[in-house]
């Protein structure tokens, strides 16, 4: 795929004010003119000289009943909920209106019954190519999605992070300064807040003073673990951009204004930046986080590991380099023992709110385990690109298991990635359905 020259709709996209952006393929057939959007977004028929609002999926099932196009495709960038094109990303000549299809973010497999498939068999069916935005970051003068070093842009939807906190005292009160500090870098005219989640610690979490307004700290009466803190914070969020990050992560000075220039250019991204580990006794360096040593930069798996992938075999991989930024890390495809939503980890991600609050994180994960890999591996279903952020990135602070020693951390593990596997059964575009014992619970 070909797009525009470097920095060709720069201007355009200034004197739109910097207005979010979303692509969509624009197909001709014999009865109507198609602008067919993104997974959970409106797309658009043509009538007469107006273009109207249609469902996504009942053009797709128009797709699967009138295959014959009459004219070339044209993949197009537009403001997000307009019909207006910035430009013209891409035109060609299709045989099957289906190969289009994933250019956005869909399933390459027609819909499946009313339930679609399952979260594994979409998995399956869906690309993380994100090519075609790395053309439209160039044609908007940014360069590839997963490295370009974007100016402060502005938001005006509004930024919500949410921290689960728990066991953070110590370390929480230079979180949140540097969370300050990031948001300080935000341009005046996109609002944020920081919404810290005690998750019925002993003692309860305080914040310190001398914090800015925005930062509020939220109670839980009743523990409720990462993914439970985590909806928790979503419930009391107010804006259309969410941060997830763990209390004893420190966000780099750029980490939020890197993140939102991604979010800027396609609606269904879950932006991830690499952590570096520093010990808990140490300062923070000086610097910028260095994620060279981040697992999903290099990993190393033992026999023996614990995981839904068994490990035969000692194994290293570079996930990073192996797979071209995840650019060639969809269709289930895996590295030694990890796929796609394993990239995505709780101590930084973000996401647009219309895609998150819908689901929330899984409600059962207790201790340590993949409820973030799972919340993704849902989302990454239902269309969503996992984009790795690399100009930026997070310190962590190195602790000792929570769960009290190794045996415990790898007991809640089994039981967590039980939990994982039976998730990945249900229809991917459900909520989550609840577990025979929460039914019992409810009643």
């Amino acid at each position: 795929m070909e797009g525009l020259q470097p920095g060709a709709l720069a201007g355009r996209w200034a004197q739109s004010g910097y207005a979010p952006l979303e692509l969509v393929a624009e197909l001709p057939f014999a009865t109507r003119l198609v602008r067919l959007a993104a997974p959970g977004r409106q797309s658009w028929v043509r009538r007469g000289r107006t273009w109207c609002h249609a469902p996504s999926r009942q053009l797709l099932a128009f797709l699967s009943r009138t295959p014959a196009l009459v004219g070339p495709v044209r993949l197009l960038i537009v403001e997000r909920g307009r019909p207006l094109a910035l430009g013209v990303l891409y035109e060609a000549e299709v045989a099957d209106p289906w190969s289009v299809t994933g250019w956005l973010g869909w399933p390459d497999i027609p819909p499946l019954g009313p339930a679609g498939p399952t979260t594994a068999a979409a998995l399956a069916a869906r690309s993380n190519d994100y090519r075609p935005l790395d053309h439209a970051a160039e044609a908007l003068g940014l360069g590839p999605m997963d490295t370009f070093r974007a100016r402060s842009l502005p938001w005006r939807g509004g930024i919500s992070v949410i921290l689960p906190a728990r066991g953070v005292h110590e370390v929480l009160p230079d979180v949140l300064s540097a969370l300050a500090g990031a948001a300080s870098r935000l341009t005046p005219d996109t609002p944020w807040e920081a919404i810290v989640v005690d998750d019925a610690d002993d003692p309860p979490v305080r914040l310190p003073t001398g914090l800015p307004p925005q930062i509020r700290l939220v109670h839980s009466a009743d523990r409720l673990y990462s993914g439970g803190a985590r909806n928790l914070g979503m419930a009391h969020s107010r804006y259309e951009l969410l941060v997830f990050c763990d209390a004893d992560t420190h966000l780099a000075p750029d980490y939020l204004q890197q993140h939102v220039a991604r979010h800027l250019v396609a609606p269904n991204l879950i932006t991830v930046s690499l952590r570096e580990q520093v010990p808990g006794h140490l300062p923070l360096p000086d610097r910028a986080p260095d994620g060279r040593r981040d697992t999903r930069s290099i990993a190393r798996y033992e026999p023996g590991r614990v995981g839904l992938t068994p490990v035969t075999a000692a194994v290293t991989i570079y996930p990073l380099a192996q797979t071209h930024g995840f650019r060639e890390f969809g269709h289930g495809q895996h590295l030694g023992p990890v796929d796609l939503p394993f990239m995505v980890k709780g101590n930084n991600l973000a996401l647009p709110a219309s895609t998150a609050r819908p689901l929330g994180f899984p409600p059962e994960f207790v201790g340590w385990g993949p409820e973030d890999m799972c919340f993704a591996a849902k989302l990454v279903a239902r269309g969503s690109y996992v984009v790795p952020v690399l100009s930026t990135g997070v310190f962590h602070r190195a602790h000792p298991p929570r769960s009290g020693s190794p045996a415990r951390r790898d007991a809640e593990l089994a039981t967590n990635l039980a939990h994982y596997a039976r998730r990945l059964d249900e229809p991917a575009a459900h909520p989550w359905q609840l577990l025979q014992q929460q039914r019992r619970a409810a009643l």
